[in-house]
């Protein structure tokens, strides 16, 4: 700490200096937790039984910013949500072992908001238990990152 500047990292310069020569990055302390915020990733968990739609979803949140923890069905996905810390949770709304609903009914004590992906329209008495619901069409990309945008 320097005054009421705080100094993050020195860096070596490349280029027209030697690079012998360092420059100091500081920032005001009021500008610091905000330039932070802006580095770190949201974390997802991000529950699917089918390989191939859990490796599409990841590549699309991956690509939209976000970490993505994923697990192949919701007791692992539980699992995972109990040791890291996550931001909010995509699930399956059928997977083996525990649906996608349970999981989130499971998560709720802990305010992890909920997204059900499924292939069939919403009729399930458990789809309240999710904080949005949505299904597996041709516009799951825009809908996903725009309800994720929403909860976080």
């Amino acid at each position: 700490m320097v005054g009421k500047f705080l100094i993050l990292k020195r860096l070596p310069i490349i280029g027209t200096l030697r690079q012998n020569h360092f420059f100091s990055i500081i920032w005001n302390k009021e500008v610091l937790p905000f330039f932070m915020t802006m580095l770190e990733k949201k974390k997802v968990l991000l529950a699917e039984d089918d390989s191939s739609m859990r490796r599409f979803i990841e590549i699309i949140l991956q690509k939209a910013g976000f970490e993505v923890l994923t697990a192949e069905d919701g007791l692992v996905a539980m699992q995972i949500a109990l040791e890291a810390e996550v931001d909010a949770v995509v699930a399956d709304a059928i997977m083996p072992n525990m649906s996608g609903y349970d999981l989130c009914r499971m998560l709720r004590d802990r305010k992890i908001p909920c997204v059900i992906l499924s292939g069939l329209a919403e009729n399930n008495s458990d789809a309240d238990l999710a904080d949005i619901f949505l299904t597996k069409d041709t516009n799951l990309k825009e809908q996903l990152l725009a309800a994720l945008e929403k909860l976080l």
